[in-house]
């Protein structure tokens, strides 16, 4: 009896499936946890057909915070379950030892958020980006950010300007849970005249809010550029084979519909669709496999 369960136990480990728990942020629209949407946030419907497109593994989800991450980054151990993620944006200040994917999708940086009521204290010609650098220093006109998130380009004007100006009272700095749609609704209740955002997740929060008809966005100048979307795994034997895998699935989905469309649907206007689908078929499909420039990508 004892040698027929030591084949069954040996002929199930020969079959046994490793586990990969993707890592999931509460980050609408990437990721929409509750609500009428839920499930179909931009990554979730992408993470599917990616689960879909591996069943040689078990797949599971965990909710977590970046730093959170982080740290499952740093231990490199796959033993119980490789972990991996598939909304990783790569850049200086979240620098973690892991496998990254090719490119999945391109996006644009931070926006300027506001009211179309209050459009004219932008002063800027059509299609012409904001200068932060010079608006920033307009006392009268208010903004409200973040305290930990990472605005890029903008990020560093802000910055330099709060350093150099310590006792100024017209940017508000937060910290709280919901920090994007705290600061959104801070703009729409009069409380500051713009934001930094995403576009995507402006829109988000706009319908929402049923404030999409008084959703403004302007580009801001020191945030021109293309920045890309990643999947990455942990930096072990395991997570390395998971990432050649899902590079093959990122190549078969990223010129479909299916991959696209998810995504598209939550910029703000018909302008900003057309323009990011454009960019996307004639520029980002025919550079073919984009890595990121740290060399642990590949």
């Amino acid at each position: 009896m004892q040698k027929f369960l030591l084949l069954f136990l040996f002929i199930t480990s020969l079959y046994s499936k490793d586990t990969i728990t993707w890592m999931i942020w509460d980050l609408p629209p990437n990721f929409i946890l509750n609500g009428p949407q839920k499930n179909q946030g931009y990554q979730d419907i992408r993470l599917k057909m990616i689960q879909d497109r591996l069943p040689e593994y078990k797949h599971e989800s965990q909710v977590m915070n970046v730093n959170r991450a982080i740290s499952i980054y740093q231990k490199k151990d796959d033993s119980q379950r490789i972990y991996c993620t598939n909304d990783l944006i790569s850049h200086p200040s979240l620098d973690i030892d892991d496998y990254l994917s090719i490119s999945a999708f391109p996006f644009k940086g931070h926006y300027l958020v506001t009211q179309k009521n209050k459009s004219y204290l932008f002063d800027t010609q059509e299609g012409q980006p904001i200068v932060l650098k010079d608006l920033i220093q307009n006392k009268k006109i208010r903004l409200v950010v973040s305290k930990n998130r990472p605005y890029l380009g903008a990020g560093k004007v802000l910055h330099e300007y709060l350093d150099k100006t310590p006792k100024q009272t017209h940017i508000t700095s937060m910290s709280t849970l919901n920090i994007g749609e705290s600061m959104f609704k801070f703009v729409f209740k009069d409380r500051a005249d713009y934001t930094f955002e995403y576009t995507f997740r402006a829109s988000y929060y706009a319908k929402q809010l049923n404030v999409l008809d008084q959703l403004e966005v302007f580009p801001i100048k020191e945030n021109e550029g293309v920045f890309h979307g990643f999947s990455s795994c942990v930096k072990t034997k395991k997570g390395k084979e998971v990432i050649y895998k899902v590079n093959d699935i990122i190549r078969e989905l990223k010129p479909t519909n299916e991959w696209i469309d998810p995504f598209v649907q939550w910029l703000p206007t018909k302008q900003l669709q057309n323009k990011y689908l454009k960019y996307y078929h004639e520029v980002f499909l025919k550079q073919g496999d984009i890595y990121d420039s740290n060399p642990r990508s590949k």
